[in-house]
């Protein structure tokens, strides 16, 4: 009876430590996939998106030749590059790089961790629909990838935002669009940003229009806008207390993207030049 009751408590144990086992093997087989790694992205990274304006085309580009969601393949390529911690290089083979190898790095996250991630860069790509000025003036404007930039009015900061001038530093005459269909839920004078606009969208991104010379008649807030509307003029107004006050810098608007977001308990700032990137491409290739 009792070697009976001793082989009984050593199958028992053996079983156990068996499974003990296997169930540890799975776990690192699981870690080692990839599923379940630690992100470890900066949040400043994903605000300032220092992404090449070559690199976000070809992802668009790949995106349509692949038949792949823009948003998905976007957010992948930022995660995998940290959210560009240092600006990188254009990388010319990114179809060879990153498409032929798009699979495994999916494998590499859990969907779940890189959720906040795609949502915010989805509900961006989807809300802006048009550039902010026209395509027929599309010779008259330049800019570049602003964001960072230093700033010392009203203390020492960088710019979040990115700026677009007007080629004849002349104030009134470019008219400025709505980029995205949404409501009126700022309007008037702001001490940097001088006569401006907010616009909220139904994601709940706010997008921020600042500098205009004057506001297109009948835009007020509460109003609802849809992209492509008019709803002021480039200028130069803004740096100062007292409203009107017009002349501290260059005729040009300034655009500023603040996201709905669960990345961050406090307000967060994302550049938008890739995104206008992106649209001004459409445009361009349907003129």
């Amino acid at each position: 009876m009792k070697k009976y009751k001793y082989s009984k408590n050593k199958k028992m144990i053996f079983f156990r430590t068996a499974s003990l086992i296997t169930a540890i093997i799975i776990w690192i087989i699981y870690l080692t996939s990839g599923k379940g790694k630690s992100l470890d992205i900066n949040i400043e990274n994903v605000s300032a998106l220092k992404i090449s304006s070559e690199a976000i085309n070809d992802i668009k580009k790949l995106s349509e030749k692949y038949e792949i969601d823009f948003s998905e393949l976007f957010t992948y390529y930022a995660v995998e590059n940290k959210f560009f911690e240092n600006k990188i290089e254009y990388d010319s083979k990114i179809e060879q790089n990153f498409i032929i190898n798009y699979d495994k790095i999916k494998n590499i996250y859990n969907f779940d961790d890189i959720k906040d991630y795609y949502e915010l860069i989805k509900n961006i790509h989807t809300d802006i629909k048009l550039f902010p000025i026209d395509i027929k003036y599309k010779n008259e404007y330049m800019y570049g990838d602003s964001w960072g930039g230093e700033r010392t009015y009203g203390g020492k900061r960088i710019h979040k935002g990115c700026d677009i001038m007007d080629r004849e530093n002349i104030r009134g005459r470019i008219p400025i669009i709505s980029m995205t269909d949404g409501k009126i839920t700022n309007i008037g004078w702001n001490e940097q940003g001088g006569y401006r606009v907010g616009v909220t969208a139904s994601s709940g991104n706010y997008y921020y229009y600042a500098h205009f010379d004057s506001y297109e008649k009948e835009i007020k807030e509460g109003k609802s806008v849809k992209a492509g509307d008019v709803i002021g003029y480039m200028g130069d107004s803004g740096y100062g207390k007292e409203e009107g006050t017009k002349g501290k810098f260059p005729v040009h608007l300034h655009i500023g993207i603040c996201p709905k977001t669960n990345l961050s308990d406090e307000e967060l700032w994302v550049n938008p030049y890739p995104f206008l990137r992106l649209v001004e491409r459409i445009d361009n290739s349907e003129s």
